[in-house]
């Protein structure tokens, strides 16, 4: 039967039962990331500026030079340009960025379906921390999900010719999209030279004729790396710049609140007792109760965090120590697929064993040496196969607890997914009541005002970019006159009011103008001001 038939649970198989706990769990998370576009999540904070400028510009923002950003915003763009209203570009914009996050976590779980549901354990706490996050449109988020899933490629099937495609693009990707993408880069390059690497008495992961391919895209991979490590070393813009003083590090390294810092710690510990059990190959009854109690945690904290999101606690752009979670699964994944389980994963993938693979590469490439390597990994899968006896009863040691760690985390996924949409269709709702009553044309918007704005509910929306959300969320209430909708006013910053007033222009954030005719065609209809409705 083989090593791959015969561990349960914690190792590769085929159990049912392990499958389906693994789609309830994406079931979920993919309900959540609905709910989060219907509801225009996406549009928080830097999202809201895209969006206005797609809608007023018809075309795609291009943040601080990161092209790979604009890919996300390409469906919005379209269908403005088609003529799409103000509500479906709303809902083609949040489709499309809450689409990265659910494509990767689909497309890495249907890679882990067949070969090793257990090793879902490992990507939903990063999918579930990132849900720290409110920023729907971050590119250094992007590069995480992004990963995910060719990392999975290459590491439980090198051997397509669609995943060494996919590794090409993905240099270039991942080295428009953000700063720090190098690190993504530098992994993915690590794992293309270990699929290749044969030394002394180990044979590498792939065939002879593929070695050479993935020592390539190593270099590849490596060199947009080193791209983009000089690009962050000597490119910086103001705005990145800002990002390293001590204070602004330090909030962006970090979440604000215990609960969140404790949903971290929590989740790192999951991992890393999940990692333990797989490579004991045994699951003692105290580490059972351990994981069990770090389950039930994860499941009460997230409840925490979710009651702080809908009370204006804890709401954050991103914070960093999110990343972290995601690279320490990755770097486990890493070790369990390539050492720990010695590459049978790779070789179920291909139908057949290494060494017999190895075998028959010596009669067609005549390679000298080969049939030496083939030798000894035959020898390391005997011993391998004598290791089998004594994880036997691994399968009913663990029990149910794979399955059920599974859907607790599906259940704390979504339910994160739930409290954040929830406070920001609660924000949103607030933010249209504001602009939609009262008669004035502009709102004064500050530090303290309107008042409307200091509810805690509210502060989901209060920040820089308000007078955009408030634009592009506009409520459409209708009037008494057949396909009329009451006009709204507008919120600007400081003295902006006086001068919409005056010139008719909108003033709005960091340094964006536009006459009110313009913005009143495409998001309209708005309040004139006191220039034009004399």
């Amino acid at each position: 039967m083989g090593l791959q038939t015969r561990l349960k649970d914690w190792t590769p198989d085929d159990s049912d039962v392990l499958r389906g706990a693994g789609d309830l769990a994406v079931a979920l998370a993919v309900c959540g990331y609905l709910v989060a576009a219907a509801v225009g999540l996406p549009l928080f904070e830097d999202g809201s500026f895209y969006f206005f400028t797609i809608v007023t510009e018809q075309v795609a923002v291009v943040p601080n030079l990161r092209f790979s950003a604009v890919l996300p915003q390409l469906p919005a763009v379209m269908a403005v340009s088609l003529g799409a209203d103000l509500a479906w570009g709303r809902l083609i914009f949040s489709a499309a960025y809450m689409a990265i996050p659910l494509a990767t976590l689909v497309g890495s779980w249907l890679l882990l379906r067949r070969r090793a549901p257990a090793l879902l354990l490992l990507v939903l706490p990063s999918f579930l921390a990132m849900q720290l996050n409110f920023s729907g449109v971050s590119e250094l988020l992007t590069g995480l999900y992004l990963t995910w899933p060719l990392l999975l490629a290459m590491l439980l099937m090198p051997q397509r010719r669609w995943v060494m495609v996919l590794a090409i693009v993905w240099g270039p990707l991942l080295l428009l999209l953000h700063p720090l993408a190098f690190i993504f880069c530098f992994g993915l390059g690590l794992v293309a030279w270990l699929l290749s690497w044969a030394s002394g008495g180990r044979v590498a992961w792939v065939a002879v004729k593929e070695r050479l391919v993935w020592r390539r895209i190593g270099l590849w991979l490596v060199a947009n790396g080193l791209a983009r490590l000089a690009w962050t070393a000597f490119g910086l813009n103001d705005y990145e710049r800002g990002r390293l003083a001590p204070a602004s590090a330090l909030g962006y390294l970090f979440g604000e609140t215990v609960a969140q810092h404790l949903l971290i710690a929590m989740l790192v510990c999951v991992m890393l007792l999940c990692v333990w059990v797989w490579h004991r190959r045994q699951l003692p009854s105290w580490a059972s109760r351990a994981l069990l109690l770090l389950l039930w945690l994860v499941l009460l904290i997230a409840a925490w965090v979710s009651a702080e999101y809908l009370l204006g606690e804890g709401i954050v752009l991103k914070s960093a120590m999110t990343l972290g979670v995601g690279l320490l699964g990755m770097a486990a994944m890493i070790w369990l697929v390539l050492w720990r389980e010695e590459g049978r994963l790779l070789r179920r993938e291909a139908g057949q064993s290494l060494p017999l693979e190895a075998e028959q590469g010596l009669q067609r490439e005549a390679e000298p040496g080969l049939q030496r390597e083939a030798g000894q990994s035959l020898q390391r899968e005997a011993e391998a196969e004598r290791g089998v006896r004594k994880a036997a009863g691994l399968s009913a040691a663990c029990g149910s607890l794979p399955t059920t760690a599974m859907r607790m985390l599906g259940v704390a996924l979504l339910m994160l997914l739930l409290a954040k949409s929830s406070a920001w269709w609660t924000g949103v709702r607030g933010l249209q009541d504001i602009v939609a009553r009262g008669d004035t044309a502009c709102i004064p918007f500050g530090d303290n005002e309107p008042y409307s704005l200091q509810w805690p509910w509210m502060v989901i929306t209060d920040s820089w970019p308000t007078p955009f959300t408030a634009l592009v969320t506009r409520p459409f209430v209708p009037t008494s006159e057949d396909g009329q909708f009451q006009p709204i006013a507008v919120m600007l910053k400081h003295d902006g009011c006086e001068q919409f007033h005056a010139t008719g222009m909108l003033y709005l954030p960091i340094g964006v103008s536009r006459p009110f005719e313009a913005v009143d065609a495409v998001l309209g209809p708005l309040r004139p001001p006191a220039l034009l409705s004399q």
